[in-house]
């Protein structure tokens, strides 16, 4: 954030925590708000207003990443914010769980953005549980040999490997009597990620496309680009990778 000298009016203020609330409710399209859609024109435009905002989100523990036209503004909580979100927060969920949905999420990133061109394409990327579960269970023996270096001894990857292992034992699609995914499933639990990426505004459904269809949005890729660096991703980006150059 830039320092300001600025005085600002009390209107300024309130404009400025209004655009906070707007970027602060991710499923919110400034095309459908003409006050946010002017909001954000404004930030973009006016350097002054900028820094009141950015000031604004900064005291929230957020990080503002992007004035996006279509998506609107996109925020990131800070490292351990009162607002971010981790697995272990929902008490609904056990180890295993959040280990295997984890697992999910991650792979639905390295599915649909493995290099850091893909990071930086802004075409919309299209993805599918069965994409997703395929992507995992083809590279099972991978992570499976990603595991152990060249002498055999264990890679530190305790929590991928723990996750891939729980994963694998599950069939990739159960129904239930009517109908619906059985929650002992990993297409199940990859529809749990991607719906709450839905929930979020990273993802679309899109059932024009089939079941199980989604559409990725470009506040994803700005998520995946800030967290480009954890272990898990790059782990399974690697072994895309490689799966991409066999396929060449």
């Amino acid at each position: 954030m830039t320092t300001s000298t600025c005085i600002y009016s009390l209107t300024d203020l309130v404009d400025a925590s209004v655009l906070v609330r707007f970027g602060c409710q991710p499923r919110l399209r400034p095309l459908q708000f003409p006050q946010y859609r002017a909001l954000l024109n404004r930030y973009r435009m006016d350097g002054p207003f900028r820094d009141a905002v950015d000031a604004a989100a900064e005291g929230l523990d957020l990080d503002v990443k992007e004035a996006h036209p279509v998506e609107g503004l996109i925020l990131l909580p800070r490292e351990g914010s009162w607002l971010s979100y981790r697995l272990k927060d929902n008490p609904k969920l056990g180890v295993n769980d959040r280990l295997v949905l984890g697992l999910a999420h991650v792979a639905v990133a390295a599915r649909a953005y493995p290099t850091a061109a893909d990071l930086e394409d802004e075409s919309v990327k299209r993805i599918s549980l069965a994409d997703v579960d395929d992507f995992l269970r083809r590279l099972t023996d991978k992570l499976r040999e990603a595991a152990v270096d060249g002498d055999g001894l264990a890679v530190s990857h305790p929590g991928l490997q723990a996750a891939w292992q729980l994963y694998s034992k599950l069939p990739p699609s159960r129904l239930t009597p009517t109908r619906q995914l059985s929650q002992s499933s990993t297409q199940r639990v990859i529809k749990e990620a991607l719906d709450w990426l839905v929930d979020q505004g990273m993802a679309y459904r899109a059932d024009e496309l089939g079941p199980g269809h989604y559409r990725l949005a470009h506040r994803f890729r700005v998520h995946v680009r800030e967290a480009a660096a954890s272990a898990a991703y790059t782990a399974l980006c690697d072994l895309r990778r490689a799966h991409l150059a066999e396929e060449d």
